[in-house]
């Protein structure tokens, strides 16, 4: 019969699976585990992936191994972010480092954990189609291309969030991408003269991994090399099967003689340009809602979107697009731990939602669909652009941390 593990190391445990689940990137789950370990008197040591976590714990002080802990694996699967649950798992975290639950109570917690979904299928679903909508406003697109980026973006929430494990394991966002592409094209036959690409690319961006390429280049300028180069090739393949789809799309429609020549017959009507204050508002409120942020953080949320969206925006005035890609990150960092360090919570209330509009994931989207649409004519510049916004989004965030470093956990 074999000795029980340490009521800390099942705590432990269970804290580090459900802070995986949440979403939480390996350089600050590593930081938290680490920090709480050592709260309950044990030395961990922490190997975080997209899909497991290994855990090595031993007594603080125990040189000689004579109470060996044996070493605990968590096979996983890749989780998408949820701000909720990452909230109450820091506020959890938090009473603990600070001594005002005791680890019996922590554990009673975690037991009964059942982290849901905060918001109704059919909100989620509006949201899927007010992002699409927004992201074609900020593209200047007509008002013609609003309306189908947000009808094509609010089918593809629907076939995302009701798609059996089957094909979220396989080529969902392969066959996401054909049906927008098709649907788009669809579209244009009724209302001629859309900017079908644009409106493709609205459609699909919350599909598109920008968000998650920004957490695997941020971990391995951390040196956390594996975790960081599996999420960086799983958001490059996703970027693959996204193009894949548009290409496989485009070969439909042109067996339907369908032309897909984008070449404007007659411009369509555009909004004017303040409807992208309105636009960058119903953005920051979609972003809050799929990310499943609480409806007491649900103003820091939207604040921090519209904020960071206004300082890139005064920044590339002042300096350039990569100038203002690095000072609305850097911004949004040191205000992530300010907020962490005043109100004992985590940063990623306002990190998230604040570099979510930054992410060149439209970019390097752009640049796989040009290799297959036009023999990657444009591939080289669309790319060492992706590049430099990537490099200056991270190089923002790691000097945000710098200047003002997070809370101990954090």
């Amino acid at each position: 019969m074999t000795n029980q593990l340490p009521l800390e190391v099942r705590f432990l445990k269970r804290y580090a699976r459900q802070l995986h689940m949440a979403g939480v990137p390996a350089h600050l789950f590593e930081r938290m585990l680490t920090a709480l370990a050592d709260r309950l008197g044990f030395d961990c040591q922490v190997l975080s992936s997209p899909t497991a976590i290994f855990l090595s714990f031993h007594y603080l002080g125990d040189e000689d191994d004579q109470r060996p802990i044996p070493m605990q694996l968590e096979r996983m699967k890749p989780a998408a972010v949820n701000l909720g649950n990452t909230a109450d798992l820091y506020h959890l975290g938090n009473c603990l480092l600070d001594g005002k639950v005791s680890v019996e109570d922590a554990y009673a917690d975690l037991r009964d954990w059942r982290p849901e979904q905060l918001y109704a299928l059919w909100l989620q679903i509006i949201c899927w189609g007010l992002t699409g909508g927004a992201v074609a406003v900020m593209l200047s697109t007509s008002w013609a291309g609003i309306a189908a980026a947000s009808l094509t973006c609010a089918l593809l929430g629907v076939l995302v969030t009701q798609a059996g494990e089957t094909l979220r394991e396989g080529g969902l966002e392969a066959i996401a991408a054909l049906f927008s592409t098709f649907l788009v094209f669809s579209l244009n036959r009724l209302v001629p003269g859309l900017d079908v690409f644009v409106v493709i690319m609205s459609s699909l961006i919350v599909l598109i991994p920008g968000l998650g390429l920004t957490i695997a280049v941020t971990e391995l300028s951390t040196d956390h090399l594996a975790s960081g180069s599996a999420r960086l090739s799983g958001a490059l393949v996703t970027m693959l099967k996204l193009s894949l789809g548009v290409l496989m799309g485009t070969v439909i429609v042109a067996w339907f003689g369908w032309s897909t020549d984008t070449v404007l017959v007659q411009p369509l009507i555009a909004p004017p340009d303040w409807f992208r204050w309105p636009a960058l508002v119903a953005a920051a409120f979609s972003f809050a809602v799929l990310f499943s942020a609480r409806k007491k953080d649900f103003h820091i949320a939207m604040l921090a979107a519209i904020i960071s969206y206004m300082i890139s925006r005064a920044g590339v005035a002042a300096g350039g697009l990569e100038f203002g890609v690095l000072l609305a990150s850097m911004s949004i960092a040191i205000l992530a731990n300010l907020y962490g360090r005043v109100f004992k919570q985590t940063g990623a209330l306002i990190r998230v939602p604040g570099i979510i509009l930054l992410v060149p994931g439209t970019m390097g989207y752009n640049g796989a669909t040009a290799l297959f649409l036009d023999g990657g004519a444009d591939i080289a510049d669309t790319t060492l652009l992706a590049l430099r916004l990537l490099i200056s989004l991270v190089g923002g965030l790691l000097f945000g941390n710098t200047l003002l470093p997070p809370r101990r956990g954090h």
